[in-house]
């Protein structure tokens, strides 16, 4: 017994005469072949062949049709030259110009007397401690970097 998908195929192959000498065989010894070959057959003989060709024409007027329907999915030279533009003129004002805001100068005594308030007793006195805390924790008095 055979698989009805394949005896079709085979049956068509046959048809065709491209089916090989052993499938030829095989199908030949199916009990389910014949019935099919006749059904092929009578199918075949209903449909009758015709030996007209289209018009001439035909293939031109199918071919403008399809040219018309296909869309092209880019976009056309003449869209995407405004938008380049504007892409590149909006790259120079970005990499031309700072955006961050601007910090008013200030004057050189204030920044000393700044300075001066920062950097007091009780700071040296906490950075001390830390560097001793950092000098316990590491092995090598030496290697203060390394944590």
């Amino acid at each position: 017994m055979m698989n009805e998908k394949k005896l079709e195929k085979w049956l068509l192959l046959e048809q065709t005469g491209e089916l090989s000498a052993k499938k030829q065989q095989t199908l030949n010894a199916c009990p389910e072949a014949e019935a099919k070959r006749s059904e092929l057959n009578a199918l075949c003989a209903a449909v009758s062949l015709s030996d007209a060709e289209p018009s001439s024409w035909a293939a031109t007027r199918i071919h403008a049709r399809l040219k018309t329907e296909r869309r092209s999915l880019l976009l056309p030279v003449h869209v995407w030259q405004p938008i380049l533009a504007l892409a590149a003129c909006l790259t120079l004002v970005v990499t031309t110009f700072d955006f961050t805001p601007k910090s008013f100068p200030v004057p050189v005594a204030a920044v000393a007397v700044g300075e001066a308030d920062v950097w007091n007793v009780q700071f040296e006195e906490d950075l001390m401690e830390l560097e001793s805390l950092i000098l316990a924790i590491s092995d090598d008095s030496f290697d203060i970097i390394e944590m």
